[in-house]
């Protein structure tokens, strides 16, 4: 007789996470309900041992997971909620970033082991993932270079106590690796996504000229950058758009990042449209771990422009986007003109999309700092940062580029050397 499925409100008491009910219980049924006798798979110590050489996780992490699968395997609560996490990722097509990133924090219940159960049920699915790697004929080396994604969470997460909570946080985040969406390639990573940007581009031909324009109802400073909620509204200005069959009227965005409050107008016999909301794109991510090296960076995007083609060819993407705090302009205010950051912002076309004022130090000193005066000092960035606040302060700006795939000639500073229309 088969054991009947193990209730939520039992797994919640036990590893004392109540209040993640609501984040748990609209699949909870249904996952228990296919849960396999005894020990998951994925927990048993021969199956975890090939997940982490699939996974190409360092040697040095290895006993680490091998004795969390073990623990877990020993608490029926632990189990329950290790199969549901698994289900949920390789099982159900309906995956959601935000769903992931709610699941409770563990280590207070089950120690280190709580810091890697959902990572055990990540590699668990590690079959899926080679499918879709040997289904594009994806080279080794890149297999390789896009799971150490894996490592960069794993290793400022150890301590000597164990596994804190910064692994289950960003699982979300490591299941796009499993599940064959984004690929690392030399410095950068791509991934397969729509533009959510609020911006339409435009492409002259017979000129070699881009321009972006504003999307309607986009509310400005009269600096150029985008009005957030704690800005002072006085002088700032909406943006209107307007195409028809024979031209685009709008606001324009200069490359430099920043919108000017005058439109313009594209006559479309010149000018065609080449990105748009909801077009394909591949999404740009920088991976930690190294300095954002300038060649590196360009040897990524002219390696995507034969990867894709050649693995993905019905994968047709429009353009290269990002938005990041490395596209903060005021890094250029900061920094010197041979700065990697700042030599990449050149080679792109930047825009504005509202940075928070603490985006820049949340991501150079690891968190805001209360004191500034006591903040660290260890690197050229920190320091310049500092030094900039205490005389007066920054003005957060632009934020987002795109690159589009004629343009990639890394060091020609396309968008910035092009004559504007106006």
């Amino acid at each position: 007789m088969e054991a009947a499925p193990i209730q939520l409100d039992s797994v919640l008491k036990a590893l004392d996470i109540e209040d993640s009910r609501e984040a748990l219980e609209g699949d909870w049924a249904r996952s228990q309900a296919q849960a396999p006798g005894g020990v998951p798979f994925f927990l048993e110590p021969d199956f975890v041992a090939r997940a982490c050489e699939a996974a190409h996780i360092p040697e040095e992490f290895r006993p680490d997971l091998a004795r969390a699968a073990e623990h877990i395997a020993r608490d029926e609560a632990a189990t329950a909620l290790a199969w549901h996490a698994h289900w949920w990722m390789h099982e159900t097509g309906d995956f959601s970033f935000e769903r992931v990133r709610s699941w409770p924090r563990l280590t207070h219940s089950l120690g280190p082991a709580g810091g890697l159960l959902y990572l055990l049920a990540l590699i668990g699915g590690y079959e899926r993932m080679q499918r879709i790697h040997h289904e594009h004929d994806i080279p080794a080396e890149i297999v390789r270079d896009t799971l150490s994604q894996i490592e960069l969470y794993l290793r400022p997460t150890r301590k000597e106590q164990g596994y804190p909570e910064a692994i289950p946080h960003r699982i979300a985040w490591l299941n796009n690796h499993f599940r064959g969406v984004i690929y690392r390639l030399a410095r950068l990573q791509f991934q397969f996504g729509d533009s959510h940007y609020r911006i339409r581009v435009f492409r002259d031909d017979a000129a070699g000229r881009v321009v972006a324009l504003s999307e309607e109802g986009v509310r400005f400073r009269p600096d150029g950058q985008l009005l957030r909620a704690q800005d002072d509204p006085d002088g700032s200005w909406q943006a209107t758009l307007t195409v028809t069959a024979s031209e685009a009227v709008g606001h324009p965005i200069l490359p430099e990042g920043r919108a000017l409050p005058d439109p313009i107008s594209l006559p479309l016999n010149r000018w065609r449209q080449v990105l748009a909301p909801g077009d394909p794109v591949l999404n740009l991510h920088i991976p930690g771990g190294e300095p954002m090296y300038y060649e590196r960076c360009g040897e990524a995007f002219e390696t995507a422009l034969e990867f894709f083609p050649r693995h993905f060819p019905d994968y047709r993407f429009n353009a290269f986007v990002c938005g990041s705090w490395i596209l903060n302009t005021c890094l250029q205010e900061l920094l010197p003109d041979t700065s990697n950051l700042v030599r990449f912002q050149r080679e792109v076309y930047l825009f504005p999309i509202g940075l928070s004022d603490e985006s820049l130090p949340q991501s150079i000193f690891d968190g805001v700092p209360e004191d500034l005066s006591q903040a660290p000092r260890d690197t050229a960035l920190q320091r310049a940062y500092i030094d900039a606040m205490q005389a007066g302060g920054l003005v957060a700006g632009g934020g987002g580029c795109f690159l589009l795939p004629e343009d990639v000639k890394w060091g020609a500073q396309v968008y910035l050397s092009q004559r504007m229309p106006w």
